[in-house]
């Protein structure tokens, strides 16, 4: 095949149309533009880019069968006002573009699924947590032991807490009956004795309780739960509410 002067003109000038409109269109340089169509037309981006510019006037004729084959590919008019035009559509896009529709909307449909689990759960569990037949489950106290967590000397509360919470969530109470217990006079013993006796008897039992305390926030503080913190308080009332 022999290539004219003016079959030069048209293919230089379709090159150029076409550099100019992806770089454009790219938002990339002119010689960004002109290495990635080197690259496809599989020439080096100087051949290209001196024959674009006019500084070659006629390269080889291998070269230009592949600037024309590529303008081939890609342009549909040469004539003078020819500009870059894209390739023909595949069939296979459109088929491509309807199965990445059906994905995203199966992705959607599965997300609220899940969230309707979720919360479906969190209704069970409240509904289940009241329920003296899953009081093992939810850790719920027997009612013949329901007396001591309003009637006892001291309580242990632990709680679970983070940083965009601002109430504390009960994880569970321990009530502990006896903490100040009355204990009886002993013979010859004053009463300076006798009290001193039971106020370091119920010191002692203090000292117990808050150590259990603190045992349980080392436990829960190695082994807790995610992205929660602990809290664990002791409360010594006569009768404890919450």
């Amino acid at each position: 095949m022999k290539f004219s002067e003016k079959n030069v003109r048209d293919i230089r000038k379709v090159l150029n149309n076409h550099a100019i409109a992806r770089a454009a269109d790219n938002g990339i340089k002119m010689s960004a533009a002109v290495l990635g169509m080197a690259t496809e037309i599989g020439v080096d981006r100087k051949t290209l880019k001196d024959f674009i510019e006019g500084t070659v006037a006629k390269p080889s004729r291998a070269t230009m069968k592949k600037f024309d084959s590529w303008r081939s590919r890609h342009i549909v008019s040469t004539d003078n006002s020819a500009q870059p035009k894209a390739v023909a559509e595949d069939p296979r896009d459109k088929e491509i573009a309807e199965l990445k529709h059906l994905i995203t909307i199966k992705d959607q449909e599965w997300e609220g699924l899940r969230l309707k689990y979720i919360e479906t759960r969190h209704q069970l569990e409240a509904i289940e947590s009241v329920d003296p037949a899953h009081a093992e489950k939810y850790q719920a106290v027997h009612p013949e032991n329901s007396y001591w967590m309003q009637n006892s000397n001291a309580y242990i509360k632990v709680y679970t807490h983070n940083d965009d919470l601002e109430d504390n969530r009960r994880l569970f109470t321990m009530p502990i009956p006896d903490l100040l217990e009355f204990i009886p006079r002993v013979e010859s013993e004053s009463h300076e004795e006798w009290k001193l006796r039971t106020d370091n008897l119920n010191e002692e039992r203090k000292q117990l309780v808050i150590k259990l305390s603190e045992q349980i926030a080392n436990v829960y503080m190695n082994c807790g739960f995610p992205d929660q913190y602990i809290g664990v308080d002791v409360v010594t009332s006569k009768r404890h509410i919450g």
